[in-house]
């Protein structure tokens, strides 16, 4: 409640003191519009809580640095390249997003990435190591504001596959559903100082296996909700 109650708090706040001004209106890298210029570029922090249920009587978040880059194919597609980097574990994915307008204020985009995470800890002495694979097809809608504050809601459905960890050289057991959950974001993205765009997110995680908590060798045989915050800076 905290996390929603800051959210709704923040977009209130930067849409009263937003420039109206174009320069600021394209370079949304999570809004849903066509490519209108080469490429777009963000950098930022991810902010992943661990539940209750992973760690049992600590409660803690799970920082990574996240770089997120848009090249453009054509108008309309654009290749969506993006990585969450923790140095001990870390996600790289990759795909093609297409997008159009539904009218002055609304458009939509449609897209799949594939993804690859490995990662590799000290767990008590023994070193431990892992990796697999990922795909990501997703639908986001977004809403133009007047201020040029774009809103993006993005669904995605979350697919691991390869999943293999070893503990020294011995291979560890992994067995997770193909199909393990899926994600929902609201995210926005808003003028800052300068020319750069501000981009403050909520991202609901819902799935039976996340990547970050995969030394934890947790063995729920049910999805686990985990809540994200994501903060960017378009430049």
């Amino acid at each position: 409640m905290k996390l929603i109650f800051c959210f709704l708090f923040t977009l209130l706040f930067l849409n009263t003191f937003a420039q109206d001004t174009t320069l600021h209106r394209f370079k949304g890298v999570f809004f849903p519009y066509p490519m209108d210029r080469p490429a777009k570029f963000s950098v930022g922090l991810t902010f992943t809580t661990m539940p209750y249920d992973i760690t049992e009587e600590l409660h803690f978040q799970i920082p990574a640095l996240d770089v997120h880059l848009l090249k453009r194919v054509s108008k309309k597609l654009a290749l969506d390249m993006r990585a969450n980097v923790q140095v001990v574990q870390n996600l790289l994915t990759a795909g093609p997003r297409w997008a159009t307008t539904l009218n002055d204020r609304f458009s939509i985009s449609i897209g799949n990435e594939v993804g690859y995470w490995f990662g590799a800890v000290n767990t008590e002495g023994i070193r431990t190591r892992g990796h697999g694979f990922q795909n990501v097809p997703h639908l986001a809608i977004g809403h133009r504001f007047n201020r040029r504050v774009l809103l993006t809601f993005r669904a995605e459905a979350l697919m691991n596959f390869g999943i293999k960890t070893y503990a020294k050289d011995t291979e560890l057991t992994s067995d997770y559903r193909l199909f393990g959950g899926s994600t929902y974001s609201l995210i926005l993205e808003q003028p800052f100082y300068g020319n750069k765009v501000l981009t403050i997110g909520l991202r609901g995680i819902y799935t039976d296996f996340f990547w970050q908590t995969w030394s934890l060798f947790e063995t729920f045989d049910r999805n686990i909700f985990y809540p994200q915050v994501i903060i960017g800076l378009n430049l």
